[in-house]
């Protein structure tokens, strides 16, 4: 299976999310400010069968806003990688991913209503961590500068979704972009949302 293969499909992940049956109660967008306490899992090292679970815990202050949006889209189309890199990294902060003593800045954030659930995507402008890179035929860490976390939250502050820890952002696919994990896989997030104070 090739990396372009592995990669989240954005696109593909939200369709299949608005798919959810018409019946069910419409979720309403919070508002930002919100704490989400995340736990990542993913295998041990090269051929474990074990797994590890890293807390995390994500702020959100705000969503990006569509023109923010639409500048941050607009530079991968015309301009590529480099461009979306650029046009991310000036984007304003709306959040941070904390893992371990290790900060974060979230410069990407985005809430979608779908059915009685909500999907989330954040990207962060630089990589978590590389998971496989003690392996022999490692790739190299080139090129994957951001990380994507993706996940839907229930009715009941509940959910669950992948983060790309070190990931890179290619134009393609429905929506104009595709995003090529640095792992063989996503790494399983599981999500508890704090409610707003």
């Amino acid at each position: 299976m090739t990396a372009c293969a592995r990669g989240l499909s954005t696109a593909a992940a939200l369709a299949l999310l608005a798919a959810a049956p018409a019946a069910q109660k419409q979720a309403t967008p919070l508002p930002p400010g919100q704490t989400f306490d995340l736990t990542a899992t993913a295998k041990a090292g090269p051929g474990s069968v074990g797994t590890v679970t890293v807390p995390m815990v994500l702020q959100i202050d705000r969503y990006t806003p569509e023109h923010a949006r639409t500048t941050v889209t607009d530079a991968l189309k015309y301009q590529g990688y480099p461009g979306f890199l650029n046009a991310l990294r000036a984007a304003p902060i709306v959040g941070s991913l904390k893992v371990g003593d290790d900060d974060f800045v979230v410069r990407w954030a985005r809430e979608q209503p779908s059915g009685a659930e909500r999907a989330i995507s954040v990207v962060t402008d630089k990589p978590v961590f590389f998971i496989g890179i003690g392996r022999p035929d490692a790739k190299p860490k080139a090129g994957y500068e951001v990380a994507v976390l993706q996940f839907t939250v229930d009715s009941a502050n509940q959910g669950t979704g992948t983060m790309a820890a070190a990931a890179r952002v290619k134009p393609g696919g429905p929506a104009g972009f595709q995003i090529d994990d640095y792992a063989d896989a996503p790494v399983k997030i599981t999500v508890t949302a704090h409610k707003q104070k």
